[in-house]
């Protein structure tokens, strides 16, 4: 079999992705999450600070210190509820992301054939193959820089914010909790976007592992064009005998035709067979057909006339065996008076 070099069709990629088998990022998801829980802490920052505030003074009170026993209870209860507004609306947040993320990469797509039970990926040697292949280097390399810029990011800020920390040692809680607030919003911002960069890596390696993973030899891409084609030589015998069954029964309506008008390639066939009916196209076509009834008409001795305005007139607007319009009875009436005249 010849190699595989050639880029896959659109049928390929079509049956590829109902096996399941799309370009998808893990990195362009855990980004999403990422960002978005990051612009939510941004967001909730203060209302979240203010539930600490109120939780810390809930347990600094004098009630609390002078009977702790008494006040336990409404302590945990606040508490509880402190944790389950912050985390629930982050946990929220991120899930909304994670479903945003993933949805975005490959729409609406259900495969069930990435659910059944594989035999082949109990082989260890497949796991071997896969453990060692190219795809999981590319990954750890990723994976090596994406830490390296988020550990250089942590050392840098902190670094850039160590004297600010040392002069906290006399501020108050508020202005603490300020400066550590700032400090983490600008830690995860610079986070994010490295997590968005290297995403975009990772959405253009994965890209190219499936593109490459997806190529096709000319042998599979000829299977596949005489799959959906069907065979060059049944083909052509069809399309001929389909040629054969429209000429027969396209010269049997020019013969019957009472003139035939044309312009360039077009070509109308008309029939008038007495005052009791109107005169209607019984034949009609451009190209090889036109000629076609060209042919037929001069063969029969059909009169045969030519009007660049009224033929294509005729064509556009009257179908096969229809009658004609009301707006062309006038110039339809003196082609076929000079064609009886002829006859």
């Amino acid at each position: 079999m010849s190699e595989k070099t050639h880029k896959p069709t659109a049928k390929r990629l079509r049956d590829a992705r109902k096996r399941g088998e799309v370009v998808f990022s893990q990195d362009i998801t855990a980004a999403a999450v990422f960002v978005m829980v990051t612009v939510a802490a941004w967001l909730l920052g203060a209302w979240s600070l203010e539930l600490v505030r109120a939780l810390w003074q809930q347990a600094t009170s004098p009630e609390m210190l002078a009977q702790p026993g008494q006040h336990a209870q409404a302590l945990w209860q606040t508490g509880l509820h402190a944790l389950c507004l912050g985390c629930g609306a982050i946990t929220g947040v991120a899930l909304l992301a994670g479903s945003a993320g993933s949805f975005f990469q490959v729409g609406g797509m259900a495969a069930w054939e990435r659910i059944k039970p594989d035999l082949k990926r109990l082989n260890p040697a497949n796991g071997l193959q896969r453990m060692f292949s190219s795809r999981n280097l590319v990954n750890l390399l990723k994976m090596v820089l994406k830490t390296g810029l988020l550990a250089g990011l942590l050392v840098t800020l902190i670094a850039s914010h160590l004297e600010t920390a040392l002069r906290l040692g006399y501020a108050q809680p508020g202005a603490v909790l300020k400066v550590g607030a700032h400090l983490m919003l600008g830690i995860f911002g610079w986070a994010a976007l490295i997590y968005v960069l290297m995403a975009g890596v990772d959405y253009a390696h994965q890209h190219y592992e499936f593109m490459k993973q997806q190529r096709m030899s000319i042998d599979e891409i000829r299977r596949e064009h005489k799959d959906n084609e069907g065979d060059p030589l049944n083909m052509g015998r069809r399309r001929m005998a389909h040629f054969e069954a429209v000429y027969a029964s396209l010269a049997d309506r020019v013969r019957a035709s009472s003139a035939v008008i044309h312009a360039g390639n077009q070509a109308v066939a008309l029939q008038y067979l007495g005052e009791t009916d109107l005169p209607r196209v019984i034949a009609r076509g451009e190209g090889a057909i036109g000629a076609q009834i060209l042919k037929v008409a001069g063969e029969a001795l059909i009169p045969v006339t030519t009007d660049i305005e009224l033929a294509p007139l005729l064509y556009a607007e009257v179908g096969q065996d229809m009658a004609i319009s009301r707006a062309l009875y006038k110039r339809v009436a003196v082609v076929l008076r000079w064609a009886q005249g002829a006859s």
